[in-house]
């Protein structure tokens, strides 16, 4: 269980073979949707959010999403999955509480952890879109890290009017696509920091004791 949402969760890593296909060259008003998509998300410090995910493999799950910025997130599942994903601002951490497993990501190493940014940049974040699609009423992003391709891609997508992150998508080292979907998302409202802590089960010490990446 615990390895199915650890490939299918939003901020887990994509295919590790996935070949990225080239980033194409964008339109005057793609370039301006770009910088808006950018603008939307420096606009936002803190999120609280239902989420409804499901893979088409048949698996779905819900639960509750939260972000802090900068660097917090946290994913907490509905039973019966025991499973929780917390960003604390350096590690992205996967806990299965019903079988006390965790595992430590570099948040860094992520595409994803660009919308937890104090200042979402896509070209200062190292980051290069590689697909832009736009239809009535929503507007797609697939982004991927320019230095580590094989880290995987996350599509973002978004309501026009007005711009709002409605869903995003990943798809698995088992080529499994996985959809999160968004539902009353309140932005910019209080959220506890309590809830972006994290103490390992099996050591007594917290993330941020661990030797921090430069």
């Amino acid at each position: 269980m615990f390895k199915i949402f650890l490939f299918c969760l939003c901020f887990a890593v994509s295919a590790a073979n996935a070949q990225t296909p080239p980033a194409k060259p964008f339109s005057q008003q793609q370039q301006e949707l770009i910088k808006k998509i950018e603008s939307y998300f420096n606009t936002i410090k803190t999120i609280k959010s239902k989420f409804y995910q499901i893979s088409d493999n048949g698996a779905s799950a819900q639960g509750n999403f939260y972000v802090l910025k900068p660097n917090k997130m946290r994913l907490e599942y509905d039973p019966p999955h025991p499973i929780e994903v917390i960003a604390d601002g350096y590690y992205l951490i996967f806990h299965d509480k019903k079988l006390e497993q965790v595992t430590y990501l570099d948040l860094d190493d992520n595409p994803a952890s660009m919308i937890l940014k104090e200042n979402v940049s896509f070209e200062k974040e190292g980051l290069e879109i590689t697909d832009f699609s736009s239809e009535p009423g929503l507007i797609s992003v697939t982004v991927t890290k320019k230095n580590q391709p094989t880290a995987g891609n996350i599509t973002l997508i978004f309501k026009d009017k007005p711009l709002t992150l409605k869903q995003w998508r990943v798809t698995d080292a088992q080529q499994i696509t996985t959809l999160v979907t968004l539902d009353n998302m309140e932005t910019n409202v209080t959220v506890d920091p309590a809830l972006f802590k994290f103490k390992d089960p099996k050591k007594n010490l917290r993330p941020g004791d661990l030797p921090r990446r430069r």
